[in-house]
């Protein structure tokens, strides 16, 4: 029976109510047409969406393509930087529903994950959403963190830690600009209670604090590095607390971590501890390390090293602690050396003529003190030349060096540029050799 009929029935005789069971019949009678209108609205709906979806498959040309396509443009689609990404793939899921599919089922755009602290604990809940759409795929992880260090949020990086087997490139970035100097305020505790599980397939470690207050355990970057052991690669720009509840701890050997760069203060007190035998690229500033850790660290991992990057506080080193330290690495073909005075300089001219002393050596570069002496007597630079000349030396930058080389030396550096050679000696603007 129709609404219509129910509503056409002829009023009863304002003499005569109708009965209790009369209006429970027609209450029923109604209810039932409403919940048939309500299924056949319904229907209409869904037959309506289908209908728009089917106009917008003819009127975008994104739906034509095949889903490959269309996942690949949304790959070339998401900005370079980390901290957009999680935006721009919100935007995407919400265009409509053929891209909310598409983008689902393309376990790629997933893979990198930025994390902002400080944060709410609702993103403990999202994280775990967020990498399940990666379907185990590896896992590229941002973090930064701003303000205070209780603004690292535990519940969130438990669950990065849990899921700590997707991991394969981790960076943690420190923001200066939030930074606070307070006292009681300088230590990140990365772990909480919970250590990570394990991160096997993390190859690449990234720690950078641009305060210099800022304090991260060593402990705890030392259990991270032994909890990778196919890591490859770590940078550490940061200061370090060597804060060992249960005493010192045993010496972690990585066998499989090649480059290892310090870009700042604090970090003796990793390398007391770390074994590399793999090690290949080395980039340490000297401002804190003691030159008997340092020494031993280098008769530990130095054997396979190729690359070494010197930095900063070379006035106070013994010319026999930088001809040791030379000696540790017989295979180097690379040595950079930043902001070494002049009598440094000299001295390593002199050691070089010591022909066993980095027999592969082909790549030397210096960045000059420039606050200091800069001077270069006439004898050494002749000592290089010999040495250049009996090494077959293939690059040399020297730079700011600001008078001009005798006049014999340019010769000799220039016939070696005939050869083959590449040398720069003056300053970033202006190559003597090359005038």
């Amino acid at each position: 029976m129709s609404v219509c009929c129910l509503l056409d029935r002829p009023s009863p005789d304002s003499s005569m109510s109708p009965s209790v069971e009369e209006l429970r019949a027609r209450i029923v009678d109604l209810d039932s047409e409403i919940d048939l209108q309500k299924k056949l609205l319904k229907k209409l709906e869904k037959d309506r969406s289908l209908a728009q979806r089917h106009l917008n498959a003819v009127l975008d040309p994104m739906s034509r393509l095949p889903p490959e396509i269309s996942s690949e443009i949304f790959l070339q689609s998401l900005p370079a930087s980390p901290s957009g990404m999680q935006g721009a793939l919100t935007a995407l899921l919400k265009v409509c529903s053929a891209w909310t599919d598409i983008a689902l089922a393309t376990p790629v755009l997933w893979t990198t994950v930025h994390i902002d602290f400080p944060c709410d604990d609702a993103l403990a809940e999202v994280l775990p959403i967020w990498f399940g759409r990666a379907r185990h795929r590896p896992l590229t992880i941002f973090i930064s963190l701003r303000g205070r260090c209780f603004n690292w949020n535990h519940r969130v990086s438990d669950v990065l830690w849990r899921h700590g087997g997707q991991v394969k490139h981790l960076e943690i970035f420190d923001d200066d600009d939030f930074a606070t100097r307070d006292e009681d305020d300088q230590t990140i505790d990365l772990f909480g209670e919970n250590t990570p599980v394990s991160l096997p397939l993390l190859e690449t470690l990234m720690i950078r604090c641009q305060h210099q207050h800022r304090n991260y355990l060593a402990p705890q970057i030392l259990e991270l590095v032994r909890r990778a052991p196919n890591i490859v690669e770590s940078t550490f720009n940061m200061a370090t607390v060597n804060a060992f509840n249960d005493g010192d701890p045993k010496m972690v050997e990585v066998p499989t971590l090649r480059r290892v760069m310090f870009e700042d203060i604090g970090h003796d007190d990793i390398l007391q501890y770390l074994s590399l035998p793999a090690l290949e690229t080395l980039s340490v500033p000297l401002s804190t390390i003691m030159d008997g850790d340092f020494l031993a660290f280098l008769e530990r991992s130095g054997a396979s090293l190729r690359d070494l990057t010197l930095g900063s506080s070379f006035r106070d080193m013994d010319s026999l602690d930088l001809y040791e330290y030379l000696r540790s690495v017989p295979k180097l073909t690379k040595f950079t050396m930043w902001l070494p005075g002049s009598d440094v300089v000299t001295e390593l001219f002199a050691a070089f003529a010591d022909y066993s002393l980095l027999p592969s050596l082909d790549d030397l570069t210096i960045y000059l003190n420039h606050e200091g002496n800069l001077h270069i007597s006439d004898s050494s630079w002749r000592t290089l030349v010999r040495v250049l000349s009996s090494r077959g030396m293939e690059q040399l930058y020297i730079t700011p060096i600001l008078v001009s080389l005798p006049m014999d030396v340019l010769d000799s550096l220039r016939e070696l540029t005939i050869d083959g050679a590449n040398i720069w000696i003056g300053t970033e603007e202006r190559n003597f050799v090359g005038a």
